[in-house]
C-alpha cells in the first residue's frame, strides 16, 4: 500500500491546448478500506475565461467503483 504526491498537468483551454498549468496532487494506491485514507479538499480546476470547475466526490467514486474494499 502506498501513496504519492505527483505533479499534474492541467489544460486550461481545450481550444488552445498550449495553455497549461501545473500543480501537485496526492494519490493513494492502497485498499479502499484503508483506515489512514482521508479524502482531501475538493479539487478546483481553472478553466477558460476565468471559469472554475469543481470536481465532486462522485467522480472519484465512479472511477473506483470496480474496486472491492480490499483492492
Amino acid at each position: 500500500m502506498w501513496g504519492c504526491r505527483m505533479p499534474v498537468e492541467i489544460i486550461v483551454d481545450h481550444w488552445n491546448p498550449s495553455k497549461k498549468k501545473y500543480r501537485f496532487e496526492a494519490f493513494c494506491y492502497g485498499p479502499k478500506s484503508c483506515l489512514l485514507y482521508r479524502a482531501g479538499a475538493t479539487r478546483k480546476v481553472p478553466g477558460r475565461g476565468g471559469m472554475t470547475w469543481e470536481e465532486e466526490d462522485w467522480v472519484d467514486e465512479d472511477a473506483t467503483s470496480h474496486r472491492l474494499p480490499d483492492n
